[in-house]
């Protein structure tokens, strides 16, 4: 019988402490991870992964299920643990791999492979120990497709590539973890031409921009009627943990129309804008039409 993701991790977290444990230089998965190139589109710094690399440490292996098989490895450096990768369902590959600071215990970055190919799917970075950035491959073909940027347990904007096509097309503003607004890229030139409007956690307004100039047109503003918005959003966490204080207040005047996000495709993912508004985009289950 399958087990499921979270219980394998439980049985190998429980087990940790109690399985097989080996020292040795450098072997297996720790230099894959070290080797494996990061996902396209990815906007982290990847150099981080070579905490992986076991030449620059010892790894300390765990066969959980006694297969001869290490499930968890360990590597230090100078007596410092640095990363830590798991082997969630005994196939042999990397499924988890953890990411610390120099004080072997803040977790800085993991990377996550939910279908069990052996290819990261969802990259997720920490600041103090906290979620402020994930990078998801939502279709699992190697590209980062969905941006998402926390504060707390709130996502605050996000970014899609809709159609697969290396940048995004899509843009979401959150407010207290609802929907603000979504801006879309139709016609594909990178900048949006469309938006949605929303308010306590519905669609109320929809604007185009008709003549290129990426404003509204404000003679191409169409109300959405209460029965055709749909149910009401709920909140969207960031982490699995409940949002707080979610309600949205009624009223105010639609915010200012986003502009596509210009971070580079290196270095540190950006923070979220000051105004939520400007650069939004999207998350796999979060509201917003495709």
């Amino acid at each position: 019988m399958g087990l499921s993701k979270r219980s394998i991790l439980l049985s190998l977290c429980t087990l940790a402490g109690f399985g097989a444990l080996t020292v040795a230089p450098g072997c297996g998965s720790s230099s894959e991870v070290a080797n494996q190139e990061t996902l396209s589109g990815s906007r982290g710094d990847a150099t981080v992964r070579e905490q992986c690399n076991p030449d620059n440490g010892e790894v300390r292996s765990v066969d959980v299920n006694g297969d001869g098989t290490p499930d968890l490895r360990h590597v230090f450096q100078n007596g410092v643990e640095r990363c830590a990768i798991l082997d969630m369902n005994y196939d042999g590959r990397v499924d988890i791999t953890r990411f610390f600071g120099p004080d072997g215990r803040t977790v800085i970055r993991e990377e996550d492979d939910y279908d069990f190919d052996g290819r990261m799917d969802e990259i997720r970075y920490f600041e103090n120990g906290r979620l402020v950035n994930k990078e998801i491959d939502t279709n699992f073909d190697n590209a980062i497709d969905t941006w998402v940027w926390c504060t707390g347990a709130e996502v605050t904007r996000a970014e899609r590539d809709r159609h697969h096509r290396g940048r995004p097309d899509q843009w979401e503003s959150y407010e207290r973890g609802r929907l603000l607004r979504v801006a879309y890229d139709d016609n594909r030139d990178g900048r949006p031409d469309r938006w949605e409007n929303y308010r306590a956690g519905r669609p109320y307004q929809v604007q185009v921009d008709t003549n290129g100039d990426g404003q509204p047109d404000p003679q191409h503003n169409e109300s959405i009627d209460e029965e055709s918005a749909g149910p009401l959003d709920e909140p969207v966490s960031c982490d699995g943990t409940p949002v707080a204080g979610a309600a949205v207040a009624d009223g105010g005047t639609p915010p200012t129309p986003p502009s596509p996000s210009t971070d580079a495709d290196a270095g540190t993912p950006a923070a979220p804008a000051a105004d939520p508004a400007a650069a939004p985009a999207a998350t796999p289950a979060a509201g917003g039409a495709k």
